[in-house]
């Protein structure tokens, strides 16, 4: 029979591996798993609703294939004798299947090579058949909620997009790491938690403590506070809340330049040739028609005339149209 303290410590054990990503936690389940039921290997296997689910084993285990454990009855722990099949299964096995939701059905088994398993020592599965279905529609859960998170990430890196929080008197509480970096190697901005951000330029200090009284007296800070060079980067802030507790909210930044943007996408989106497209990411990043043929190697009557080619493409009239334009496409989003 389990005790109580092994009954528990395998239960954890599941729902741990539940919520935790990728396969260590299963392992380390399956391994308490065959512990306790005295078992060569273990193994759990997903049976999705469309296609193959994911699956772990530990141990030495030959896996029954899906044409056996579709069959299998919901809530039953399965011999090596009665597991549907035409040909018996050579080895002591237990196989246990349970509902799982929107994750479809799961299977967890136990095997080794010797003798037969013991009533006692099957146990374990007969413990686990209430918590299986239910941990494993956690891990489906949290995995949609890490590939949503995921997601965000993604677009907001592409935009260049990050935050901050920071207490009403202006510490920083948490920030995104990433922009953060991106940030703090511009040497434009430098974030530590527990203390004040720390300015480059004496001016957005000024400007960040300036929307720090303006905010304490309840009112709202307007203008961005702008970082870097020729405000590549900005700042806002607004009153807010954070786990539960007043704060305030910072969205960071960092300008993405289009001249970091593959030419062929830029070249594609714009219907431009690859000559029009260096161009046009150019104008977008702010250089004048001269800084851009400088840039380029061209004359200026050449940059001119490529540049009408580009508004006349683009539909646009001018640099300031193209800005708003490339600016406001999915060119930034991969």
């Amino acid at each position: 029979m389990l005790g109580q303290s092994e009954n528990t410590l395998l239960i954890n054990a599941l729902f741990a591996a539940a919520s935790e990503a990728g396969k260590a936690g299963w392992v380390r389940f399956l391994e308490r798993l065959c512990s306790v039921a005295h078992a060569e290997g273990a193994a759990v296997q997903i049976l999705a609703p469309e296609g193959e689910g994911a699956g772990w084993q530990v141990g030495r285990i030959a896996l029954p294939d899906a044409a056996r454990l579709h069959p299998m009855r919901l809530d039953r722990v399965y011999s090596q004798i009665d597991l549907p099949g035409e040909v018996a299964w050579p080895e002591p096995l237990r196989a246990l299947k349970v509902a799982a939701g929107g994750a479809g059905r799961v299977v967890l088994m136990i095997a080794r090579s010797n003798r037969d398993f013991r009533a006692a020592e099957a146990l374990a599965l007969s413990t686990l058949a209430p918590h299986l279905g239910q941990a494993v529609m956690i891990r489906e859960a949290l995995g949609g909620e890490r590939a949503r998170a995921a997601r965000d990430a993604e677009a907001t890196a592409a935009l260049g997009a990050g935050w901050l929080v920071l207490t009403p008197a202006g510490a920083v509480l948490e920030f995104d790491p990433r922009v953060a970096a991106e940030f703090d190697a511009g040497g434009w901005l430098r974030l530590r938690i527990g203390a004040r951000p720390e300015f480059a330029d004496p001016d957005a200090a000024l400007r960040f403590r300036q929307s720090l009284a303006k905010l304490g007296e309840g009112g709202e800070v307007v203008r961005p506070i702008p970082l870097g060079p020729e405000g590549q980067g900005v700042l806002r802030l607004a009153s807010g809340r954070w786990r539960g507790s007043p704060a305030l909210i910072g969205h960071l930044r960092a300008m993405p330049l289009a001249e970091a943007l593959p030419v062929a996408r830029v070249a594609g989106a714009l219907d431009l040739n690859r000559s029009e497209a260096r161009l046009a990411a150019l104008l977008c990043d702010g250089a004048s028609l001269r800084e851009a043929a400088e840039r380029l190697g061209w004359t200026l009557e050449t940059a001119r005339s490529t540049s009408k080619q580009i508004y006349a493409r683009a539909g646009v009239s001018g640099q300031t149209g193209l800005l708003r334009k490339m600016f406001g496409s999915a060119l930034w989003l991969g």
